[in-house]
Order: C-alpha cells, then sequence, then structure tokens
C-alpha cells in the first residue's frame, strides 16, 4: 500500500475526528497511513494504546521521532492490506488513501464483524463515501452499498473540504463511522449479490438469467422454470431498487430453490 501523501492540516477537522472517537483510556485503536503523526498524537493523548500502521518508512521513522515522549504508540511498518491487524485492538481509525478503499474497508467490516463493540472511523473520498451511504433507486447504490449497509451501522460524521489537506488534493473528503451490526456475515448472500449488482440496472429476472454462470443452476430454461416459484413482484423489479432486506429474503428463497449458494 503506497502512501497518497496528501496530509490533513485543519486542526479542527482532526479535532472533529478525535471527538467523534469517543477515545478512553480503555481503547486500543488501529491507526491506518499515520502518515506524520498529526491525528497518531490526539489518539495517544486519549487512548490507552495505539497501533500506528504506515507504509512510507520516512515518515514511519519521523513520526517516531516527534512522538517519542508516548509510551502508548506501537509503530508498525508495513502494508495494511497485507499484514493481520493487532487482535486487541477495538476502535479503527484512518484516512485512507482512495487506490485502496474497496479492499481495505472490506478488511475492516471483517475485523469490525469480529468484535461487537468496536468501531471505525475512517475518511474517504466524497465520491466514495457517497457510495458506501447510497440508497436504493439512485445512481451511486451499489455492490460497495449494499455490501456496508448490510455488515455495519453506517453514520456520516462531516464532510472535508479538499483545502483542510497539502497538497490541495482534487476532490473533498467524507468521514464516516462504522459499526458492526450482530450478524454473520453470509459469504454466499454476498457472492449473489455481486453476481446481480453486475446487472444493476435490469429487473431481477433478467440479472439472475445474465449471471446463471455463477448460480448452481446454469441451463437457462431451467433456471426460468426454478424461477417461477419467485415471487414475481421481485423479479420484475430492477435490482438497483430492491432494499438489502428484500435482497436477504430473496437469496434465501433462491437457496431453498437450489438456484444458488448458501
Amino acid at each position: 500500500m503506497k502512501n497518497t501523501k496528501v496530509f490533513l492540516k485543519d486542526r479542527a477537522v482532526v479535532e472533529k475526528i478525535i471527538d467523534s472517537a469517543k477515545l478512553t483510556k480503555e481503547d486500543v485503536v488501529i491507526e491506518i497511513g499515520s502518515g506524520e503523526g498529526v491525528l497518531t498524537k490526539e489518539i495517544a493523548k486519549k487512548a490507552k494504546h495505539v497501533y500506528a500502521i504506515e507504509y512510507d518508512l520516512n515518515l514511519l521513522d519521523a513520526s517516531k521521532m516527534e512522538l517519542s515522549d508516548f509510551d502508548n504508540i506501537t509503530f508498525v511498518h508495513g502494508d495494511a492490506l497485507e499484514i493481520d491487524f493487532p487482535t486487541d485492538a477495538n476502535k479503527i481509525m484512518s484516512n485512507l488513501p482512495y487506490a485502496i478503499s474497496s479492499p481495505i474497508t472490506e478488511k475492516i467490516v471483517y475485523y469490525l464483524n469480529s468484535k461487537p463493540s468496536s468501531t471505525a472511523i475512517l475518511m474517504y473520498q466524497k465520491e466514495f463515501a457517497d457510495r458506501m451511504l447510497a440508497i436504493p433507486g439512485i445512481r451511486d447504490y451499489s455492490m460497495l452499498s449494499v455490501f456496508c449497509q448490510y455488515s455495519c451501522n453506517i453514520r456520516k460524521i462531516i464532510t472535508v473540504s479538499k483545502r483542510s489537506f497539502r497538497p490541495v488534493p482534487s476532490v473533498d473528503s467524507t468521514v464516516i463511522e462504522l459499526t458492526p451490526k450482530p450478524i454473520h456475515i453470509d459469504k454466499g448472500f454476498l457472492e449473489f449479490c455481486h453476481s446481480i449488482f453486475q446487472h444493476k440496472k435490469k429487473n431481477l429476472y433478467s440479472a439472475v438469467i445474465d449471471s446463471r454462470r455463477n448460480m448452481l443452476i446454469k441451463d437457462r430454461e431451467q433456471l426460468r422454470e426454478r424461477l417461477k416459484s419467485i415471487d414475481q413482484s421481485y423479479l420484475n423489479e430492477k435490482v438497483f431498487m430492491l432494499e438489502i432486506e428484500e435482497l436477504v429474503r430473496i437469496h434465501r428463497e433462491m437457496v431453498k430453490l437450489g438456484i444458488c449458494q448458501e
């Protein structure tokens, strides 16, 4: 994970991020991409311990020197996508590089799901955050929306102007809070959604037919026959109009009918 060298300079935004995390001396925090250590320092003042993960060794060494007075920071040199997260953390904080937003969000979500009382405070480029927050029926509603909202409660905290960074990036950012829902993440459900959302502007019937290579029933005519048992009001609805609860219900029905994986 190469660090995108854009640094938050607005102290008011730093304070807002710290306040939103509601840090206490019981909290153990993973910070992904600690950079110059500006946020790391503020976290360390309030938390029990901080794991500061940074890919750029020069930045890591500089922040080690700058924060040498703190004895509750463990500096970790590595790629956050590849290393194992410490198991004792209950909060994750990060200004996430856009290039890895999708895979690192997936990793974070599964980590949160393993810890019911955990929280993540994450800054994304606004475009990506909009897709996470998107509701059915709008253009941005996508597989990312489904994955994040199915597995987590999502709250928008603040929009951050691009002028709050140096150098100034091309877009604004959004700070998001993720808290895990008390569910077992069903990978079969997610695979089903991933398949049909490749055809999200089609109705569900056509999307399933066109995704049959990923279904248990791959023969078109057999699949059409089996789909007759599904509620036609769902099958006639466009994929991007379906609520997550409806998608869960549809997947369960299709598992029962042997159409797709459990």
